[in-house]
């Protein structure tokens, strides 16, 4: 069985890629588990993400560049997904891959691959706004258009994982991180999905940013919805009901 985790940068797409890979389903070849993710080891599949990263057109791994691809893959692009997905069905009976763009260009992907199952998680933006842009000694005019940026991409993202879960015909999975991260109930649902018993790799030591109130995210969020229509608790109830259908 192949598994595509799909995510939102800094939203656990790690802690779902780590579990899986040491509970004996192949992220990558090249993973080192005594690298931290601190120490840069994020468990994503090298091959995956640099080909993400060409289709995207990215140049840096700075998410505010970061947007939705238009038109679909060259041929070039097409015949490196594909020689990708048959490398690692002939190394592994069980394998996947994770990369937070893969949010942007599962379409490319799922236009190959054999049956395959998704796992998707998602975190309140707020939780993850200080790991990325947040600077307390920042004056708010500085903070903003950074904050309007980083939610765009929020957005692209998870509505991204809100269409392809609508139109898939895969099996699938929402996860709420935070509820991954406090309850074993989420842990549990992962487990009867894959259907095997993993290895729990949660530390709530990593689990460093809570939601709160961010006056520069409640600006961008309003400027968002009346600028372009987009809502962050309309893309949140989406994901929630999504979960809660399953």
């Amino acid at each position: 069985m192949i598994y595509v985790v799909l995510g939102m940068h800094k939203s656990g797409t790690t802690l779902v890629s780590q579990i899986m890979h040491e509970s004996g389903i192949n992220m990558d070849d090249q993973i080192d588990a005594h690298v931290t993710y601190d120490a840069g080891n994020k468990y994503e599949r090298q091959s995956v993400l640099h080909l993400n990263m060409k289709i995207i057109g990215a140049t840096d791994y700075r998410i505010v560049d970061i947007s939705k691809p238009v038109g679909g893959v060259s041929d070039e692009q097409a015949a490196e997904v594909r020689e990708i997905i048959g490398q690692c069905n002939r190394r592994h009976d069980e394998w996947g891959f994770k990369d937070p763009r893969t949010c942007l260009t599962y379409m490319d992907w799922a236009e190959h691959l054999p049956p395959h199952r998704i796992i998707a998680v998602y975190r309140h933006p707020s939780e993850i706004w200080p790991r990325f842009w947040f600077h307390p000694l920042r004056r708010f005019l500085q903070n903003f258009p950074r904050a309007v940026s980083f939610l765009r991409r929020w957005h692209e993202h998870n509505q991204s994982i809100v269409e392809i879960l609508r139109s898939t015909s895969m099996e699938h999975i929402v996860l709420d991180y935070r509820n991954l991260m406090t309850e074993d109930g989420e842990f549990n649902r992962l487990q009867e999905f894959v259907g095997r018993e993993l290895e729990d790799r949660r530390r709530p030591d990593l689990y460093r940013s809570r939601q709160r109130q961010y006056l520069h995210l409640r600006a961008a969020d309003w400027y968002l919805e009346k600028r372009r229509g987009w809502s962050t608790q309309d893309v949140l109830g989406d994901l929630a009901a999504l979960r809660a259908s399953q």
